[in-house]
């Protein structure tokens, strides 16, 4: 491999809800894989597009679902996952 690994923790309360779309769950998996130790990531709805390979709007209705569901909280660039 010519990247370094990336693993991410995922919270089973996430993947387990029955309320919560099946794309919430990869953009939460996707960003768990983005966090550091206090659980905080930066990356970009763009880059979250690419790397899923949907578009910016589906990114960013899966980010608010996820915030009403407060899973994540979103400040600026800013990610801080629960």
């Amino acid at each position: 491999m010519s990247k370094r690994e990336r693993y991410g923790i995922v919270k089973a309360n996430v993947m387990q809800d029955p309320d919560l779309s099946l794309t919430s769950k990869a953009v939460y998996g996707l960003l768990c894989t983005f966090a550091n130790k206090e659980r905080e990531c930066f990356p970009t709805i763009t880059h979250l597009s690419e790397l899923l390979s949907v578009s910016r709007r589906t990114i960013e209705r899966a980010i608010v679902e996820l915030k009403e569901k407060e899973y994540v909280t979103k400040e600026g660039r800013n990610f801080k996952l629960y």
